[in-house]
């Protein structure tokens, strides 16, 4: 992820936790704010329930990814908070949970695929 695009103001995530809209499963709580930007900023919350230092900086990457892949369409800001257990998914769990939440909040193109390419339409067959 380009720096310019990481959510890192400690403000701009109370505001998202407080005005925000968001959803969540077992594994994430995706939470997100309207931005006037041209493109999305994503940060992310992996707190100490989830693991040691070692162990929440390996599903921040995973998560870093998961969301590189699967980009929210832009003028929103998303913060994706790991709940206790996150640890013990695996990458593709947690990528589909993302993709899953995102989707939820109409926050993906539905013609756009998981892996980031257009998917053919039956009138493109």
């Amino acid at each position: 992820m380009q720096h310019s695009t990481r959510l890192t103001s400690s403000r701009r995530f109370s505001e998202i936790h407080q005005y925000g809209r968001g959803t969540a499963n077992d594994l994430l709580v995706v939470r997100v704010l309207p931005n006037e930007l041209d493109y999305s900023r994503i940060g992310f919350v992996v707190g100490r329930r989830v693991g040691g230092a070692v162990v929440r900086n390996r599903v921040k990457r995973r998560l870093r990814e998961a969301v590189r892949t699967t980009p929210p369409i832009p003028g929103w800001d998303v913060v994706v908070i790991a709940r206790r257990g996150a640890d013990l998914a695996s990458f593709w769990q947690l990528q589909r949970s993302v993709t899953s939440l995102l989707r939820r909040l109409g926050l993906i193109e539905e013609n756009i695929s998981a892996k980031g390419s257009p998917e053919l339409k039956a009138a493109d067959r």
